[in-house]
């Protein structure tokens, strides 16, 4: 596992800052074959996932994260596994014995099994939660959601050019909504953050079409809070926090009951979190978009320094 470069907290979280497609391209492994017998391709379809790892005194238990951001794939023709920017975070456990296996011996077998795990623990329904990641994230205290978001704006940035870096599409949207006098009270709510944090930071971060980072290296929190704003919808690594959690609550037996039109449950929207620009499949109240919400108010109790 030391070719996956984790980096830890302090409560039993290890995060992968490698993806799944540099750890495979690494050892020669440019595609993994699926059920079909077509070859997806490893920097398209897995190089926004990344492993991660909780451990307690008992077990250790890995799954899997996605940081990605704006990708524009499908206007260049490229078949990937989407454009949309934003973090998810699996609550799905991942045989990492598998990803071992395939990086060890790159048979077709192998290569099969591995995106066979990547796809059931990454996109596949009827799928069923790990208690300890269920526990894990489930807990206010939880440290690993606010590393998340820390990696995340840092990776973001990292694409930008000359400290330029282009808000997501669907935010530029969403602004040139709020221009026509076309945006509801809830598409206000990113486009009023963003001209808030600008005086704060005393200059325009972001003039809703760009970020401009004074040092792509060695962001200001303004910066920071304007990439997580324009690529998760989150506006502050509280709120992220917040929904990471809000999804972890909502894995109990109850929610697994399917819901009338929609096709699927409460359970198996929350058994992935993601925290996207786009709009989620989790239906009904988002109080970690809600700066004086309980959960909230939680949060912020137990994560000052953050």
């Amino acid at each position: 596992m030391e070719r996956m470069n984790f980096v830890s907290t302090m409560d039993g979280c290890r995060l992968s800052t490698r993806s799944l497609a540099d750890c495979l391209v690494e050892r020669g492994i440019l595609s993994l074959p699926d059920k079909e017998g077509e070859e997806m391709i490893c920097e398209h379809f897995f190089d926004d996932w990344y492993l991660y790892e909780i451990k307690d005194e008992k077990e250790t238990v890995y799954s899997l994260y996605k940081m990605r951001e704006q990708e524009y794939e499908k206007e260049k023709g490229i078949q990937g596994d989407g454009d949309t920017p934003g973090v998810t975070v699996s609550f799905i456990a991942f045989d990492a014995a598998c990803l071992m296996r395939c990086l060890e011996e790159p048979s077709h077998a192998n290569r099969l099994a591995l995106n066979e795990e990547i796809d059931r623990v990454v996109v596949r329904r009827g799928q069923r939660h790990h208690k300890l990641l269920k526990a894990y994230f489930s807990d206010v205290k939880a440290e690993a959601p606010y590393l998340m978001a820390e990696l995340y704006v840092k990776h973001v940035a990292g694409f930008s050019e000359n400290g330029v870096l282009p808000v997501s599409k669907h935010y530029a949207s969403l602004y040139e909504k709020s221009k026509a006098g076309k945006a509801s009270a809830k598409d206000l709510r990113l486009p009023t953050f963003i001209e808030e944090n600008n005086r704060k930071a005393g200059r325009i971060v972001c003039d809703h079409k760009t970020i401009q980072l004074a040092d792509p290296n060695h962001l200001t929190e303004e910066e920071k809070l304007a990439i997580l704003a324009t690529h998760t919808a989150n506006t502050s690594y509280h709120s992220f926090a917040a929904e990471v959690r809000f999804h972890a609550v909502f894995l109990v037996d109850v929610a697994r009951v399917p819901l009338p039109f929609i096709g699927h449950s409460v359970y198996d929207s929350a058994i992935r979190a993601d925290m996207t620009i786009e709009d989620g499949e989790l239906v009904g109240p988002t109080p970690y978009y809600q700066e004086d919400s309980k959960w909230m108010r939680e949060q912020k109790k137990f994560h000052t320094a953050e």
